[in-house]
């Protein structure tokens, strides 16, 4: 029984691979996610077997001349392989029968136009993120000198109203002294009269 449900187990997890990497169910990019799939695995393999499939269908593609979809899934896959070349490397997978269907590929009629259109697009991409990065450190900036005005006119309106409170202080003090002053000369001035009289 062991032995069955692990033949049956086998047997459903080859038809899940396989589902996987068939191009008429799985887009360019589900493809791709298999494959990283197994190489993180770490299934030498199952990794082979699923490059395998892989190179299968692509070359179907190329002799169908279906130029449009096999640009599509050669273009993602050829980019996984040049981006896990160190760890397929590792895992002893020969990609050279992929990189000549890669090959045959680039030069079906129209692949280059294909391929140029998608350096375009990548292109455009780039240039978009670059503006928007541009665009947000520009806003991130304006924003900091907002704060920085408003924090430096908070500044000047306190240092004012601290030297108005104490020019008032100032006038204050100064006023009550001249008072003083003038009721020290009141008295002693009438105290002089006082004295003339008296005389």
């Amino acid at each position: 029984m062991a032995a069955v449900a692990a033949m049956f187990l086998t047997a459903c997890t080859g038809n899940k691979i396989a589902e996987d990497l068939d191009f008429e169910k799985a887009t360019p990019e589900a493809v791709v996610s298999a494959l990283a799939e197994k190489v993180q695995a770490g299934d030498a393999t199952a990794i082979s077997a699923a490059l395998e499939t892989v190179q299968t269908q692509l070359s179907k593609l190329v002799d169908a001349g279906n130029i449009e979809k096999v640009s599509e899934y050669a273009a993602k896959i050829k980019a996984f392989v040049e981006e896990n070349a160190e760890a397929l490397k590792n895992f002893n997978i020969d990609v050279t029968p992929l990189t000549k269907v890669f090959d045959q590929v680039a030069a079906l009629p129209g692949a280059a136009v294909d391929e140029a259109q998608s350096a375009a697009e990548d292109a455009v991409e780039g240039v978009v993120d670059e503006a928007q990065d541009a665009v947000e450190g520009a806003v991130d900036a304006a924003t900091d000198a907002v704060n920085d005005a408003v924090e430096a006119g908070k500044k000047a309106v306190n240092d004012a109203v601290s030297a108005g409170q104490k020019a008032v202080n100032d006038a204050a003090n100064a006023g009550a002294k001249a008072v003083e002053d003038g009721k020290a000369k009141t008295n002693q001035a009438i105290q002089d009269a006082a004295d003339k009289i008296k005389l």
